[in-house]
């Protein structure tokens, strides 16, 4: 590879790495967002994004009681450079995602593209967020 391309590489992987400033230092299970007043992830850029609470008690009511404490949010839409769609990974994401979208289940992950993005995003605009991958 010559030094240019490595260069441009690096400089793309960085301008990734800014996008994805938002994506929470860590993800928070249903239960305990459930129990807070204000229920927040706290992103990698130090600012706090906050959860609806209407949309905490929709996914409430796809999964089970005792699959609360499974389910990791925000959802991660997975956005690669190489690709057109999206993928969502995880099996109790993959049944939201499925419920929202009226979807049979397709597996241990799930591609969608931007009519159902955008559908995905209306519908769940604060516990779904974009991650962007460079592969």
């Amino acid at each position: 590879m010559c030094p240019k391309r490595d260069k441009s590489d690096i400089m793309l992987k960085k301008q990734i790495f800014n996008l994805n400033r938002h994506i929470p230092r860590e993800r928070r299970n249903l239960e305990d967002l459930l129990r807070d007043e204000r229920p927040h992830v706290v992103g990698a850029d130090g600012n706090r994004h906050r959860f609806k609470r209407s949309e905490l008690e929709r996914i409430s009511k796809i999964i089970k009681p005792e699959e609360y404490y499974k389910i990791k949010l925000p959802i991660y839409i997975e956005i690669e450079s190489n690709t057109s769609g999206a993928r969502i990974l995880g099996n109790l994401e993959i049944d939201i995602v499925n419920s929202i979208l009226k979807k049979d289940n397709q597996g241990d992950e799930v591609f969608i593209y931007r009519p159902e993005i955008r559908t995905l995003r209306k519908e769940l605009p604060t516990t779904t967020q974009y991650m962007f991958l460079v592969r």
